[in-house]
């Protein structure tokens, strides 16, 4: 009994609030513009307060004004409330200042955030009695808590003015300018960086291929040339095991050859090499996640513990995008699905403020073509990527488009060009740059890194 006594005056308590609101609003019929680009009909939890709002809101979205007069018609009209002359007595009858009109804005939210999380939490609880793995439970419990928590409660600080928009534009200017802005995420490959400018936190970054093009190792590379400006990075890997993955970056780190590392026959001195190479990278800040056949909010759920344990993100690594879990909703509809993968990991992006690399096939679509370099239009069959992604890279070596190109390039030596084609790109230039791929090695070497090397003090 005591608990329904609560529950009732809570309620009363929330009643008298929004019925506040609403009384202030008719005193102050002007202030409608300032509420109605606040506040919501679903921020309101009596069904009467969240009628009479929605009346509000239809006469002003129609009228440009709204009136007491006319809400009482509509009231008496629709006879949905018993008495409507009582309502609007109870509404007007009272006087509240303006000063008023905010704290009780924003104790309706509260009160609307509230409800959401007592609402997931008895969703959580239901999904605790079904039948499901620890980690999926997990990760669907977090995503029902952030649903619940990431409710915006500024919608202001999305709405500038033309001089708060100037001055926010200045001022990043100004710190690019005495280099003290993030102005990009570098990958290492100076050709590469010179033409996106690095990657920018809060973008989904594609980098697109065909089969054995080099799309993983080409992420691996990144990952390391990242990792070794100890900035922390996250690989959420859905085809390779997280010893693959080290084993990769070992190889490239020490400059031996794959085979004979992966087979155990290396010599003494290149022992020394993996051992250098294990020095080098055991303190970096990596996290790898291994397992397959995880969908979007098991992604989620697992960037937020890695950047919760790191203390930060700058690098997300998703391999790949064809082998993440569709939702069921949408699994008859295979590249709606995949588009709404796209989507939501573009959104996460913005949420954990991160950069993250998608990596995806592409349509054997230019297999019919004469010139096979990879365009935009073969991303279509993968959900609209070209659409909703800020940046696509693809990955081009003419040698691996058929046997006549390989034995032609083998004679030409250019057996291992590859051309990263820049095909989008929200916030920098577009075009091409021509890397070197190292089979032995499984790494990409820029020209214009071995330039600047060889420039160097005690290089060449």
């Amino acid at each position: 009994m005591a608990t329904e006594e609560r529950y009732l005056q809570q309620f009363n308590n929330v009643q008298e609030q929004e019925f506040q609101l609403l009384g202030i609003l008719l005193q102050y019929p002007q202030k409608i513009d300032e509420i109605a680009d606040s506040l919501e009909v679903k921020h309101f939890q009596d069904p009467q307060a969240q009628l009479i709002y929605e009346i509000l809101l239809n006469q002003f979205q129609r009228d440009n004004q709204i009136s007491r007069t006319k809400l009482f018609l509509r009231l008496k009209q629709d006879g949905v409330i018993k008495k409507p002359e009582e309502t609007i007595e109870r509404l007007t009858s009272g006087f509240s200042t303006v000063d008023e009109l905010k704290p009780t804005i924003d104790l309706i939210k509260q009160n609307y955030q509230r409800r959401l999380l007592v609402k997931a939490a008895r969703k959580i609880q239901e999904l605790a009695a079904k039948d499901l793995d620890i980690d999926d439970f997990q990760a669907r419990a977090q995503e029902l808590i952030f649903e619940a928590t990431n409710e915006t409660t500024d919608l202001e600080k999305h709405i500038f003015t033309m001089e708060e928009a100037l001055m926010k534009s200045f001022e990043a200017y100004i710190d690019r300018k005495h280099n003290q802005a993030d102005v990009g995420l570098p990958t290492g490959f100076i050709s590469l960086d010179n033409l996106i400018g690095g990657f920018k936190k809060g973008h989904l970054n594609v980098i697109a291929a065909s089969t054995s093009m080099g799309k993983t190792a080409f992420a691996i590379n990144i990952a390391k040339n990242v990792l070794k400006r100890n900035v922390p990075v996250a690989i959420i890997s859905l085809e390779m095991d997280a010893q693959e993955i080290i084993d990769r970056m070992i190889i490239q780190e020490s400059g031996v050859n794959g085979w004979k590392y992966n087979q155990g026959q290396t010599s003494d001195e290149e022992d020394k090499r993996i051992s250098k190479a294990l020095d080098n990278l055991h303190e970096l800040p990596l996290m790898i996640s291994d397992e397959r056949g995880l969908n979007v909010a098991q992604i989620r759920a697992r960037l937020r513990k890695f950047k919760a344990q790191m203390g930060d993100l700058g690098l997300v690594i998703i391999d790949y995008l064809q082998m993440i879990q569709l939702p069921e909703e949408h699994a008859q509809n295979t590249a709606r699905a995949v588009g709404q993968i796209v989507l939501q990991l573009r959104n996460m992006a913005s949420e954990l403020e991160v950069p993250i690399i998608l990596i995806s096939q592409i349509s054997r679509s230019f297999t019919n073509r004469q010139d096979k370099r990879p365009v935009l239009s073969d991303l279509r069959d993968s959900g609209n990527i070209e659409e909703i992604a800020d940046g696509v890279i693809f990955l081009y070596r003419h040698a691996h488009t058929s046997a006549a190109a390989r034995e032609q390039a083998e004679k030409e030596g250019t057996e291992n060009d590859t051309e990263v084609i820049v095909a989008k790109q929200r916030t920098g230039q577009t075009g091409a740059i021509k890397l070197y791929f190292e089979d032995e090695f499984i790494r990409f070497i820029d020209p214009e890194n071995l330039s600047v090397e060889a420039s160097m003090p005690g290089q060449g």
